[in-house]
Parts: structure tokens; C-alpha cells; sequence
């Protein structure tokens, strides 16, 4: 019996004892996986094939089809068939189908097919399809499909799966999965999944999704639900239902150049501190302490100390607790200490209003001046080029007037009876240009 269990131990062992041969010393490794691969690498010699086990220093083999492989070192081995293979320094392959690679310094994979990769320094894949990679240190494929890449540094030209988490993550191409976290830096070409997290920088050239989150949140174009940052940044679009910084930006130009007008706002909420649309808004909602917008808002309200657009504004309302200022507003109310306009639909309210050109509706204020204005100005002090309505106020100036003047003091240069007057006067004038009024359908 003690003879029988001798003989078998003796069998078991033979196969590790007959492959631990020393292999020549050249240290170049039968593959290059992923993005560092050199076209000039090419098998060493001899590389065999074996089957089963396989154990040594630094084994070279063509072909393994088995359970395992074994390397006190580094293992190389052009094609892998079995269950797992493991180096305590490196582990090369040409191709790995199998469970696991294991090596407690570098595990390279030119392909990559199992459940796991795990290089406790690093890990290299030219294409990776398996569950996880996992490294110490840095993590790198040119193709990732799985579930999980984790290592402190994390890198792929294109990554499919649901989650790639470390200090930095970088996707050159693609990246379709669930969640990006990296603690300093996320960055995507193509970011379509839920959420992009970053404790310092989240960056994407063209980003669908729910949230990102970043202190800053960079993007070229963004389609999704949140974008929430410190400053919160898009170069080109944003379309999704709320943006929310300290700063939001959205236009590759900045607030005091007017070398850019490309930027366009569309979607819900803008709120921030200071929120630039280096374009046109299209929303509900902007609210902050400076709102600007350089070529037109359209939406239910901008609302901030100082409210403005460069270009028309089409909205119920725009609040400025200091100024709103629009080049044309078509709403219900411009509302602020000082509301300034070139022409006005709607209703001016606040300390100063000032429309430029024309105004067809209401100015009530302490002091309101209009060019044209084609309705009321109610206020302290009133002056208008031409009215067309009424002016009520303690001092009420037309240089053309066609209407009422009501107020201590009424003065019309043209189409008043008399130019100077108390208490209440009527117009009937024309500037020249418009017939008079019997003849007018004024």
C-alpha cells in the first residue's frame, strides 16, 4: 500500500518537475497586448505546445490546452485553453479563454476571454471580454466588454459594461455602460450610460445620460437629465432638464468676447451664480445672480440680479432685481430697478424703465422714457419723443403727443392745445410723417 501511494505522488509531480526547465534568457515576451503592442515583437524560441498542467521559472509555450499554468517568473504562452494561469512577476498571452489570469505584477492579453484579469500592478488587453479587470495600479484595454474595470488608473479606447471606477478613467472612443467614477478625472468621447462621477473633473465630448457630476463638468455637447458642478461647461449644446453650478457656461466663447455665438440652451432649469449662454436659450427656467444670454431667450422666466439678452426675449417674464435688459422683450412684465429695452411688448416695471425705440404697452415706474411709446407711462417723471396714449405722473414730456397728459406739470412740443399746462392735456399732433388724426386709423 505504501508502495502504491509513492508511485502515484511520483506520477503527479513528474509533469511540473519535467516543466520546470529554464527557458534561454531572453526576456522579450511572446506578445504585446493592448495599446503598447510593437508590430516588430515576435515569438521566441521554443515555445511547444502542453496540455494539463504546467509549471516553471519562465515558461515559453505555443499552445496550452489544460487546467492550468504555473510560472515562478514570467509566463508566456501564445494560446491559453484552460482554467487559469499565474506569475508571480508577469503573465503573457497571445489569446486567454479561461476563468482567470493572475500574475502579482503585469497580466497582458493581446484577446481576452473569461472572468477575470488580474495584474496586481497592471493589466494590459488589446480586447477584453470577461467580468472583471482589476489592478493595484493601472488597468488598460483597447476594447473593454464586462462588467467592472477598477484600478486607480483605468483606461479604454472603447468600453462596454457597467461600471469603470479609479482615480483617473479615461474612454477614447465609446464608452456604453452605467457609471464612470474617477476621484481626480472622467473622461469619455462618447459617454452613453446613467452617471459620470468625479471628485475633481468630468470630461466628454458628447455626453448621454442622467447626472453628471463633477466640481467641474466639461462637455461639448450634453443630452441627458442633470449636469450639476461647480462650473458646469458646454462648448457647444445642452439639452436636458436642469443644469446647476456656481457657473454655468454654454458656448465655446466667453462672457467679454464676441468672437463666438454658438452655444444653445435647451431643456429645463438653468441655475447658477452666473449663467452665460453664449448662443440662444430655449427653457423653462434661468435663475441666478447674472443671467446673459447673447442671442435670444425663449422660455417662461429669467430671473437674477441682472437679467439680460442680447437678442430678442420671448417670455411671460424678466426679473432683474438691479437690470433687465433685453434688445427686444415680447412678454407680460420686464420687471426691475432699471428695465431697459430697445422696443417692448408688454409692460415695463421698475424704479427706471427706458425703451429706446418703441413701446406698445405699459411703463410704470419712478422715472420712464420711451421714443415711441403706444400706450401708458404712469410715474414721477415721464418723457417720451412721441406718445400715443396716456402719460400720468408729477411731470409729463412729449415732444409729439397724441393722447392725455395728466399730472402737475404737461409739457407737448406738437398737437397739444397749449405746450405747457397743469393738471390735464390733450394732443391731437402729428410729427410730420403721420397724417392728422381725422385721417388716421391710428
Amino acid at each position: 500500500m505504501r508502495q502504491a501511494k509513492t508511485l502515484l505522488a511520483a506520477v503527479a509531480v513528474l509533469p511540473l518537475l519535467f516543466a520546470a526547465r529554464m527557458a534561454r534568457a531572453d526576456d522579450a515576451p511572446i506578445v504585446a497586448a493592448g495599446p503598447e503592442a510593437s508590430p516588430t515583437m515576435e515569438a521566441p524560441a521554443p515555445a511547444y505546445d502542453w496540455a494539463l498542467l504546467h509549471a516553471g521559472v519562465r515558461p515559453r509555450l505555443a499552445t496550452f490546452v489544460g487546467a492550468g499554468t504555473f510560472a515562478l517568473a514570467q509566463g508566456r504562452v501564445h494560446h491559453f485553453y484552460g482554467v487559469a494561469s499565474f506569475a508571480t512577476v508577469r503573465q503573457d498571452a497571445g489569446v486567454f479563454v479561461g476563468a482567470t489570469e493572475l500574475a502579482l505584477g503585469q497580466a497582458n492579453a493581446e484577446k481576452f476571454y473569461g472572468v477575470a484579469q488580474l495584474g496586481f500592478s497592471k493589466n494590459l488587453a488589446g480586447t477584453f471580454a470577461g467580468v472583471t479587470q482589476l489592478s493595484l495600479a493601472h488597468n488598460d484595454a483597447e476594447s473593454f466588454g464586462g462588467v467592472l474595470q477598477l484600478a486607480p488608473y483605468d483606461r479604454a479606447g472603447d468600453f462596454y459594461g457597467i461600471a469603470q471606477i479609479g482615480g483617473y478613467d479615461r474612454t477614447e472612443r465609446d464608452f456604453v455602460g452605467a457609471l464612470q467614477l474617477g476621484v481626480v478625472h472622467d473622461e469619455a468621447d462618447r459617454f452613453r450610460g446613467l452617471v459620470q462621477v468625479s471628485l475633481a473633473h468630468a470630461a466628454t465630448r458628447d455626453f448621454g445620460g442622467a447626472l453628471q457630476l463633477a466640481p467641474y463638468a466639461h462637455t461639448n455637447d450634453f443630452a441627458g437629465l442633470v449636469q450639476v458642478g461647480v462650473l458646469s461647461r458646454d462648448d457647444q449644446a445642452f439639452a436636458g432638464g436642469l443644469q446647476l453650478g456656481l457657473v454655468n457656461a454654454v458656448g465655446s466663447g466667453s462672457l467679454f468676447s464676441r468672437e463666438s455665438r454658438d452655444g444653445s440652451f435647451g431643456g429645463g432649469v438653468q441655475v447658477g451664480a452666473l449663467n452665460w449662454n453664449d448662443g440662444t436659450f430655449a427653457g423653462v427656467l434661468q435663475v441666478g445672480v447674472l443671467n446673459a444670454v447673447s442671442k435670444g431667450f425663449t422660455g417662461l422666466a429669467q430671473v437674477g440680479l441682472v437679467s439680460g439678452t442680447e437678442r430678442e426675449m420671448w417670455a411671460p417674464v424678466q426679473v432683474g432685481g438691479f437690470l433687465a435688459f433685453a434688445e427686444e422683450f415680447h412678454g407680460v412684465a420686464q420687471i426691475g430697478t432699471v428695465t431697459v429695452s430697445d422696443h417692448v411688448r408688454g409692460a415695463q416695471l421698475g424704479a427706471v424703465n427706458v425703451s429706446s425705440e418703441d413701446h406698445y404697452g405699459l411703463q410704470l415706474g419712478a422715472v420712464d422714457y420711451s421714443a415711441d411709446i403706444r400706450g401708458a407711462q404712469i410715474g414721477l417723471v415721464n418723457v417720451a419723443d412721441k406718445v400715443r396714449g396716456v402719460q400720468i405722473g408729477l411731470f409729463n414730456n412729449a415732444t409729439s403727443l397724441r393722447g392725455l397728459q395728466i399730472g402737475v406739470v404737461n409739457h407737448a412740443e406738437d398737437g397739444s392745445l397749449v405746450p405747457w399746462s397743469t393738471i390735464i392735456n390733450m394732443g391731437f399732433g402729428s410729427d410730420g410723417r403721420e397724417a392728422p388724426l381725422a385721417a388716421s386709423n391710428d
